[in-house]
């Protein structure tokens, strides 16, 4: 979605919208969100590792 397409929804204007956004993407760069952040993509890697497990597996029924 575009800011406008986000502000028309909310009912913000444009530049409120943009000023959300860069105050999210601020927080989100904070270094005291480091480990948080690491525990997500450690989450993201293990689900993706089990979906290959998946894949494979079903793969080799299909053989």
């Amino acid at each position: 979605m575009s800011f406008e397409e986000i502000a028309k929804e909310l009912n913000l204007s444009v530049s409120r919208v943009h000023q959300i956004y860069t105050e999210a993407l601020r927080k989100l760069k904070s270094p005291k969100n480091k480990d948080k952040w690491m525990a997500i993509f450690e989450t993201i890697d293990l689900i993706k590792k089990e979906k290959v497990k998946k894949e494979n597996l079903i793969q080799g029924e299909k053989k």
